[in-house]
């Protein structure tokens, strides 16, 4: 009798631990499948969250450029010419060296030339004696005519003699001149100050009228011939600013300005050419280093602009996306100028207002947006 009853009561406490457990079990299960769509409902909002990048929008100042790019080459450029013939008997400036204003390069034989100029200016003293003796006769003759003590003819003589003297003195002059200038021709000096940039001579070696022996640059200042489209060259002016890169000296950046505009279009080209001058601080351009550029032609200060990647385009009218609240709203916009990849707005953005630049092919009309990158 008390072996049964054991029994029972082990078969009672069993099926109540059972119970028990199934009933833990199906209260977590419960928990779980409760849990669960919420976490779905994060998930799904998060997907319908446009990734975009935007920027604020502040005043700016801009520059309306137009880029280029050209070849520097010296503010003056000469090549020294022989005047004379002869043997080079000295040489005094080598490549590269400095050379100041009317300093002397090199020296031609002169022994036939000096010569040649004494002899004029011998022959000037001659003549300039003649002429005074002359005009001495013709002072006593015009007394001797006077009180008749000497024929008319010979009075008019003495007068003719003057002016033979007169002519033989300004021939002689004139000689001299020739002789001075054949003679100063013998030393070759440079007009200008600038550095030897060519030099086709050297001690010892014949020279002929017209040899070209130097060529002098200065490149204290540097010039650059650009050619400006048709559309754009009435935006340039004289003294108008200029950005100078020269890719040569690490892309070191230099200021220059409009100094000529041509009035006529090239006829091979149909540009315009535009003469740019830049200051060459310590000479560190060379000449034919090439260089970008951009010439300024306007300045705009304190306005509203996007950059024109950002705009949307749909029946000749244009459009932006704003953002607010993470909502990213269709806005008309007005725009008053491009200028290079920036538009300038006047209407439909204000300072600190949110816009879309990249990301707008995945908008509609009014889309949650999350903001990747704030610019």
């Amino acid at each position: 009798m008390t072996t049964v009853l054991g029994e029972n009561m082990i078969n009672k406490l069993l099926v109540f631990l059972i119970s028990a457990s199934l009933f833990l079990i199906g209260c977590e299960e419960e928990k779980v499948s409760s849990e669960k769509p919420s976490k779905n409902v994060s998930n799904e909002t998060k997907i319908n969250e446009v990734p975009v990048e935007a920027m604020v929008i502040k005043e700016k100042i801009i520059e309306h450029k137009i880029p280029l790019t050209g070849v520097l080459v010296p503010y003056n450029s000469i090549d020294i010419i022989s005047e004379v013939s002869g043997k080079v008997v000295s040489v005094k400036k080598e490549l590269g060296d400095f050379v100041n204003t009317n300093q002397t390069l090199v020296s031609i034989d002169d022994v036939i030339a000096q010569s040649q100029f004494k002899q004029a200016e011998a022959q000037v003293m001659s003549s300039e004696n003649n002429l005074k003796i002359s005009k001495s006769n013709l002072e006593s003759d015009k007394l001797l005519f006077e009180n008749k003590d000497i024929s008319e003819l010979e009075y008019n003589n003495s007068q003719l003699t003057v002016k033979n003297a007169e002519a033989q003195y300004l021939s002689a002059v004139a000689a001299l001149s020739s002789a001075k200038k054949y003679y100063d021709d013998t030393k070759i000096k440079t007009p200008i100050s600038g550095f030897v940039s060519r030099k086709n001579i050297d001690y010892g070696t014949m020279v002929s009228v017209g040899s070209n022996v130097y060529r002098i640059i200065d490149i204290s200042k540097m010039k650059i011939f650009v050619s400006v489209p048709q559309e754009l060259i009435n935006k340039v002016h004289v003294e108008g600013k200029a950005n100078i890169i020269v890719s040569a000296l690490n892309n070191k950046s230099f200021s220059g300005n409009v100094k000529h505009v041509s009035p006529q279009a090239d006829e091979q080209t149909g540009g315009f050419i535009v003469e740019i001058h830049v200051t060459n601080t310590n000479n560190i351009i060379k000449g034919g280093m090439t260089a970008k550029l951009e010439i300024i032609i306007s300045n705009e200060q304190n306005v509203l602009a996007i950059p024109g990647y950002s705009m949307v385009s749909k029946n000749d009218e244009y459009y932006i996306y704003k953002i607010k609240n993470n909502v990213a709203d269709l806005v008309k916009i007005n725009i008053l100028e491009s200028v290079g990849e920036n538009i300038i707005v006047n209407e439909g953005v204000v300072v600190g207002d949110t816009v879309v630049t990249v990301g707008m092919k995945n908008l509609g009309l009014e889309t949650k947006v999350r903001i990747e990158e704030l610019y």
